[in-house]
């Protein structure tokens, strides 16, 4: 069965501080061609997350893009997955919160990586193993 630790992407996290607005944090989801970003703050610790579904909210509320920042609108309760845990699992646990993408921490709460829907799928497809 395979690990959430085999299929995290560790290099292609990408992360904003809370303070970052939402034209900045927009255009580095566009460079990295990605669907979410890690929210950092003081020492590296796990604030939240933003993610296209955050930014779509905040346009709809006519939020000021210059102005108006990440941690006004990011998602706070974060769901996370830990690397031991079964790729399985960590579907299973994206489909129950309706995410699609999911931070990987060790017991210290230490961002490892990251999981999205399509790695999880990935990892499936190539065991051939489905829920």
């Amino acid at each position: 069965m395979p690990t959430v630790a085999e299929y995290m992407k560790k290099d292609r996290i990408v992360s904003c501080s809370p303070d970052t607005t939402l034209r900045e944090a927009s255009k580095l989801m566009s460079e990295h061609r990605i669907g979410s970003l890690l929210v950092l703050g003081d020492g590296q610790r796990l604030e939240g997350i933003f993610t296209e579904r955050d930014l779509v909210r905040a346009i709809a509320e006519q939020a000021d893009p210059d102005k108006a920042t990440v941690s006004e609108h990011m998602t706070r309760h974060v769901i996370t997955v830990a690397p031991y845990e079964s790729v399985v699992k960590a579907s299973q646990k994206m489909l129950e919160h309706g995410i699609r993408h999911m931070p990987v921490v060790d017991s210290t709460g230490r961002v490892l990586g990251l999981l999205s829907i399509r790695d999880a799928l990935r990892a499936m497809i190539g065991s051939h193993e489905f829920p």
